[in-house]
């Protein structure tokens, strides 16, 4: 009789440790979202777009003395009414990004002969300074900024990230901290072999993912059979951030994942390239250069989700209405 072949197949009881370490990482990793990835808005009035946390009345964020009308005619209004201009600090203003999401182009123009610098949106102008190029420049800025704020809503971020959850690499009992509490000492034979090779402490290897102290022999003081699992902590594997990445990626948090410096640089490049693939916009912020894995979202988005009370978003970004509102 033909003898039945076992399956090669490992029940969930026979996981390999890496395995089960990646679906315990990956289960209690990202929180649950709503369906639709948003709030319930707040019950309001009459006027629902001031009762929301982060939308903020413009009459309390001008000064009076500057709240006036800058006479655009109404087919220039009408132009940029779907310009959302994008505010990334206290006064500093991306231009291009709130032109280019309107699907407008802003163009610059500089007469010497005239002395006269303008501003174009799609080669009609808006608004115009006179003097040396410099000066008319910033002239002509700062009223394209005046502009935008009487006739278009802003979004003003408040800081360059948000998260609910800190990213760590956790650390075998041998890592880094027991290396530093621990050293060894200089006298041994081996550390000085090593420092005439160039080593300097640390990891070995080029990516610095070598082990940190040298295998020794551990004395077995217990019943437990060989192979056994051990209840000391384990280095999380690579494997496991990057799936959590892309349960990120296909899910509804729009809270920003933000990794610490343990991951060494070979491992940050390959998680910032599986976070491009999977169309997410990673970055280095801070003075430690730390990875932070954003959701890709368009002004119009993050306007809407602020006005909408999305709690992740009222976190990073103020929505700012048209000032003509307010004599509404």
């Amino acid at each position: 009789m033909p003898v039945e072949r076992a399956s090669k197949r490992k029940s969930n009881g026979e996981l390999s440790w890496k395995s089960k370490i990646i679906r315990q990482f990956v289960n209690g990793w990202i929180e649950s979202d709503n369906v639709d990835g948003t709030e319930a808005p707040a019950k309001v009035e009459v006027k629902p777009s001031y009762n929301y946390p982060n939308f903020v009345k413009s009459s309390e964020e001008k000064p009076a003395a500057s709240v006036t009308d800058p006479g655009l005619d109404k087919r220039t209004v009408r132009r940029i009414e779907d310009v959302i201009a994008y505010f990334y600090g206290e006064d500093r203003i991306s231009l291009k990004l709130s032109f280019e999401q309107a699907g407008l182009l802003l163009e610059t123009h500089y007469d010497e002969a005239g002395q006269v610098f303008r501003y174009t949106v799609n080669e009609h102008e808006i608004c115009r300074a006179v003097g040396p190029q410099q000066e008319a420049h910033t002239k002509a800025r700062d009223e394209l900024v005046r502009i935008l704020g009487y006739y278009c809503y802003s979004v003003r971020r408040l800081k360059e990230f948000h998260t609910r959850r800190n990213v760590f690499r956790k650390m075998t009992e041998g890592g880094k901290q027991k290396f530093k509490d621990h050293k060894i000492e200089e006298g041994n034979i081996g550390f000085r072999m090593l420092q005439k090779q160039g080593w300097s402490g640390g990891s070995l290897g080029s990516s610095e993912e070598g082990i940190l102290e040298p295998i020794g022999v551990q004395k077995k003081n217990n019943k437990v059979g060989l192979g056994a699992e051990s209840s000391e902590p384990q280095k999380i594997p690579l494997e496991a951030f990057m799936l959590a990445i892309k349960q990120y990626a296909a899910g509804n948090a729009l809270y920003d994942l933000v990794f610490s410096p343990q991951f060494t640089v070979h491992q940050v490049q390959k998680l910032r390239d599986l976070a491009s693939s999977l169309k997410l916009f990673p970055q280095m912020i801070g003075k430690k250069k730390q990875l932070v894995i954003s959701k890709k979202l368009t002004l119009r988005e993050i306007k809407e989700g602020v006005l909408k009370g999305h709690s992740d978003l009222c976190a990073k970004y103020a929505v700012i209405p048209p000032v003509y509102q307010s004599f509404k």
